[in-house]
């Protein structure tokens, strides 16, 4: 086997492994949502933890993808930093050309499904903040500190003193 076929059959574990995690990542950002639906907050820590986890080796493995990438193009002629679904289709006629190709748009459609999840439970998100600050304010309208879609805590108001000196 030559050197670039070798590459190619690089390219096409590499994009495996990611489709791979990329399916897994789906998964847990759909137990996200379900938890979030269910206002089941251990099972939306889990769920985050676990797409943390999987988006650091999903990082790890197109840090890597863009190695070999980089090498398929210099070997097919193509400039740098062309799109994975052109670099497939520039592949020589090798047995897994049409695999990489496959694998490509594969890739391709199970990131905009994750990407429309990861927007959902955003939203999902941003209406059970605001839903507990509306909440917090109905039972204690002295006292409204709230998160702020950034995370950070808004304070509406001073402090109710600790003594109630009025008696």
């Amino acid at each position: 086997m030559d050197e670039q076929t070798n590459q190619i059959h690089q390219l096409v574990a590499i994009l495996e492994d990611e489709l791979a995690e990329l399916e897994k990542m789906t998964a847990a950002a759909r137990r996200q949502n379900d938890a979030l639906r269910r206002n089941d907050g251990e099972k939306l820590l889990e769920a985050t933890g676990e797409l943390e986890l999987l988006a650091r080796a999903l990082k790890a493995l197109q840090a890597a993808r863009s190695e070999v990438q980089a090498r398929v193009e210099r070997d097919c002629g193509l400039p740098p930093g062309t799109p994975l679904a052109e670099v497939a289709a520039a592949l020589p006629l090798v047995p897994v050309a049409r695999q990489a190709a496959h694998l490509a748009a594969g890739l391709r459609e199970k990131a905009r499904e994750l990407a429309e999840l990861i927007r959902l439970n955003n939203l999902l998100a941003q209406n059970g903040l605001r839903f507990c600050s509306l909440l917090l304010r109905a039972v204690d309208p002295s006292r409204t500190r709230t998160y702020l879609p950034d995370g950070a805590v808004s304070k509406d108001g001073a402090n109710p003193p600790l003594l109630d000196k009025s008696v």
